[in-house]
């Protein structure tokens, strides 16, 4: 039985014009819609066609320079179609946050796949087993204890496969391994059950306290890394029959995990699992990523257009963009530009944001009903705001539309 509050088309999307439909998106495509002067809906985030390309080329470029494979972080986008982007550039997997977001990417025919987390849920561990033994997938998770490792066990049935990282952590990090004696334990437990394989060892460098781009913090960076390295070379005797994974994953020191992780001594797959280096940032990422002093830098790939709704006092501007646009877990976003029949360079800056208002200051000439753009910091806060995403060119035509599945 129909809801009578359901409307009568669930196509609206928003941001998108209004006649805009989801089942007419191909004509829509055809028509070369510009993001200025085609009824779109403000405010609204697009993606710059340019800028992605080159960040998934010079990502790919660096892992063959040093020998690594690239299984990038799909949580931050959660498109297959950015994924397959990345496929085609020669990534060897995709990593994803849970099972839940594993079975998204393989329902579009992704087959490998690393859940870089602990999976205890035992409907879950059941499944990957049986997708596993069944050649459906091939789907590695992570393990730091052998109560985590009991639990593993006793979800997986008879004829499963449950292929498995042992995770390093650190002090006063997130999950993983502190001590290094437990890692050999838990590799043994792994070695007693053939339905267990144990793939390699991994950690994440993002989340060892005081990391930043200073001596200090890469130091830290350093020794966490080498750790993981140690690790590998107590749980190699006890491997599946596959090649021996070391692996580490950020887009902010992905650097020195190459440098450090290839020094491990036996024969092995070193692979790296950033994931915000695909549509990098205006700051964050921006200030402290490996490439910021080369001659092939990553780029913005992300721009938030918003519309100035009120100028009540000079100097001081209400956008129509909050925190349900735009995420803000580390910096608020950031004004680089505004449209007045041309985009134009802009400075200002975002002191507070509510649910649906920015509150801007500049010191630079703005009216109401401009359009701001801003860039954002750390894209995986913003790409889930939002259902459909324009693909523009530098022109902003757009060319293609960007699906999310959060």
């Amino acid at each position: 039985m129909g809801n009578k509050n359901q409307p009568d088309s669930l196509n609206e999307l928003k941001g998108f014009p209004l006649k805009f439909r989801v089942d007419k998106s191909k004509s829509f495509l055809k028509s070369k819609s510009n993001l200025f002067n085609s009824g779109f809906q403000f405010p609204i985030m697009v993606l710059k066609e340019s800028s992605l390309k080159n960040n998934i080329l010079v990502m790919a470029e660096y892992c063959r320079s040093v020998g690594a494979e690239l299984a990038p972080h799909v949580k931050t986008t959660m498109s297959p179609q950015i994924a397959q982007m990345q496929i085609d550039a020669g990534a060897w997997a995709l990593t994803i946050a849970n099972f839940w977001q594993a079975e998204i990417f393989r329902k579009f025919g992704f087959k490998k796949l690393i859940i870089a987390n602990e999976v205890l849920e035992k409907t879950a561990i059941a499944e990957i087993a049986k997708l596993n033994a069944k050649g459906k997938a091939e789907i590695i998770f992570y393990v730091d204890s052998l109560a985590g490792l009991n639990i593993v066990k006793e979800a997986t049935p008879k004829n499963g496969k449950i292929n498995l990282f042992i995770e390093i952590g650190t002090d006063h990090g997130r999950g993983g391994v502190r001590e290094l004696s437990l890692v050999k334990e838990i590799a043994q437990a792994i070695k007693k059950d053939p339905r267990l394989h144990l793939r390699g060892v991994t950690g994440f460098e993002g989340a060892v306290p005081n990391a930043a781009r200073n001596s200090e913090g890469e130091s830290s960076v350093h020794v966490f890394c080498k750790k993981i390295v140690t690790a590998g070379e107590i749980a190699f005797e006890f491997k599946s029959d596959e090649k021996f994974i070391v692996s580490a994953g950020g887009s902010a020191f992905f650097e020195i995990v190459a440098e450090e992780l290839n020094k491990f001594s036996k024969p092995k797959i070193l692979l790296l699992r950033s994931g915000g280096y695909v549509t990098h940032d205006h700051i964050y990422y921006e200030e402290i990523y490996p490439f910021k002093n080369t001659g092939k830098p990553l780029l913005p790939a992300i721009e938030v257009w918003s519309q100035v709704i009120s100028n009540p006092e000079s100097g001081f501007g209400v956008l129509n963009l909050g925190k349900r646009d735009v995420g803000c877990d580390i910096h608020n976003p950031i004004p680089f530009a505004k449209y007045t029949g041309k985009v134009e360079k802009f400075k200002g800056s975002i002191e507070k944001l509510n649910d649906q208002h920015g509150f801007m200051r500049s010191s630079e000439k703005f009216e109401v009903a401009e359009l701001i753009g801003l860039g954002i910091s750390h894209p995986c806060t913003t790409f889930d705001k939002w259902k459909l995403i324009p693909l523009v060119n530098d022109d902003y035509d757009v060319v293609d539309l960007i699906h999310t599945f959060f």
